[in-house]
């Protein structure tokens, strides 16, 4: 993933081809990826 790419997109376009099983279900796995990226994204700005 590109450094600066734009978090603002849609949750359908994280993929998560590279998780095993569906342990947690899969939304609640591209919410707490998009959430991450965007604590990353803010702690660059400050």
């Amino acid at each position: 993933m590109l450094k600066n790419t734009r978090l603002n997109g849609s949750i359908d376009q994280i993929e998560l081809g590279f998780v095993e099983r569906e342990a947690t279900p899969e939304f609640l796995m591209k919410l707490s990826i998009q959430l991450h990226l965007s604590v990353l994204s803010l702690s660059n700005t400050v």
